[in-house]
């Protein structure tokens, strides 16, 4: 059943990044001293005294902004207080209560949700300031630091006792889903396409996510974890601090994924910068899928299809088999093809293979290509073969002489094997053991 939702809300700078991230145990959130920062919902799964609830970090609130990226936030905001079951609204002990904490406190009452109000940055335990925000009309104040953990075991406390009652089991987790590529391909328009809402913040400038955020995605092809992340470009083209810290979040997020669907300009097609990401998405274990976006402004697609899979085959042989899909976010354009494409991906991801299958290949393999002898002569021998591991696949070959086993004939296996067992697109791992 799903897990109660908690959404934290406040101004601009308050520190709900931080207490997000104190909650969390890890660095989540992108923090900085720069009001703002935070500009999407980011929502991750926290538990505490054996509950389990979602905790959704939102950016800067500005209940009356009416355009721009803050109006943005703001909707985003809007609607992460409509779908909580509990608030916790943020404010600042050190700059007081403002007119902006009451304007918001005024559209939080509008909403109805149950709300706690936190008042932020409380570093002595004997501090009286927080009296000062009763006059919110939010209820009894609740005062924490979030940077130092002062305090913020008892608001958990709260926080769990206004939860709603446990309602059952809940579900195995969703295959995750990392949505990477270069700034401005259309990542966030994507996922606001495939989950039907405006769930990411759409500006035409490069760089408008920064935090890697979570959104299930049913579809009837399965459920995913869709994980939008922020343009990785050149560590060298790093505009500022927290576009680096973001970074480093979307190579995280690729560690924790399933499959890492790499968008690409359809206009651009596939560049060194894709297949930059392609080697570090391979590396973290992730199984790849290739959406070339923006389709809908390609004329003659067959041909222009096929130029595009045909060029990246010519500079990039190793990611010739990529499994790729052309579609519009804008339009829709095939954008029903892709859930079924990420599913078989995530099914190679965690699939296991028997043994004796694998031996049977093994067999097939040295008896098409024998084990190469030394220098000297030594000719190694491979005893067996079994799976070690899924997500991503291990495989593990005993050899009585592991040392002696060349690189070659080990390329050699894994070509075989994966050309073998049809895995496409999937960082197959096969690793050599002395075999006792």
């Amino acid at each position: 059943m799903p897990v109660p939702v908690v959404a934290i809300i406040g101004r601009p700078n308050v520190g709900k990044s931080t207490l997000f991230n104190r909650v969390l145990g890890e660095r989540r959130a992108v923090v900085h001293d720069r009001p703002g920062v935070t500009r999407d919902r980011n929502a991750a799964r926290a538990e505490w005294n054996g509950r389990a609830f979602l905790l959704v970090d939102t950016g800067g609130f500005l209940p009356t902004a009416l355009e721009g990226r803050d109006a943005e936030v703001r909707r985003q905001a809007e609607v992460a207080i409509g779908l909580a079951h509990l608030v916790l609204f943020v404010v600042d002990a050190r700059t007081g209560a403002t007119d902006l904490d009451a304007a918001i406190a005024r559209s939080l009452r509008r909403h109805g949700t149950p709300c706690i109000l936190v008042v932020n940055k409380v570093d002595r335990p004997d501090d009286l300031v927080a009296h000062d925000f009763h006059r919110l009309g939010i209820g009894e104040p609740v005062a924490v630091s979030a940077e130092q953990g002062h305090n913020t075991g008892d608001l958990l406390d709260l926080v769990v006792a206004q939860l709603p009652p446990p309602a059952g089991e809940e579900a195995r987790p969703a295959a995750s889903i990392a949505i990477v590529g270069r700034p401005n391909v259309g990542k966030s328009s994507l996922v606001n396409a495939l989950l039907g809402e405006q769930r990411m913040v759409v500006d035409e400038r490069p760089g408008t996510t920064v935090d890697a955020v979570d959104s299930p995605w049913e579809t009837p092809a399965g459920t995913f974890l869709l994980v939008d992340t922020a343009g990785i470009r050149r560590q060298a083209q790093f505009s500022d601090q927290s576009e680096f810290y973001a970074v480093v979040r979307a190579y995280h997020a690729m560690e924790r994924a399933d499959v890492a669907c790499i968008v690409v300009d359809a206009v651009q097609g596939f560049e060194r910068q894709e297949a930059r990401l392609a080697g570090q998405a391979l590396d973290a274990g992730c199984s790849l899928v290739v959406v070339y976006n923006k389709w809908d402004l390609i004329e003659e697609r067959e041909a222009a299809w096929k130029r595009l899979l045909e060029e990246r085959a010519r500079r990039y042989p190793t990611l010739a088999d990529l499994p790729s899909v052309p579609l519009s976010a804008r339009s829709r354009l095939h954008l029903q093809r892709l859930a079924p494409l990420l599913m078989k991906r995530v099914e190679e991801h965690r699939r296991r293979i028997p043994t004796a299958r694998l031996n049977a290949w093994l067999k097939e393999a040295q008896a098409r290509r024998s084990v190469p002898t030394t220098r000297l002569g030594h000719q190694p021998r491979i005893y067996y073969a079994t799976q070690t591991g899924t997500a991503p696949p291990e495989i593990t070959l005993f050899v009585n002489q592991p040392s002696r086993l060349s690189d070659n004939y080990r390329r050699y296996l894994w070509q075989h094997f994966t050309g073998h067992f049809g895995f496409e697109g999937t960082p197959v791992r096969m690793k050599v053991r002395k075999s006792e």
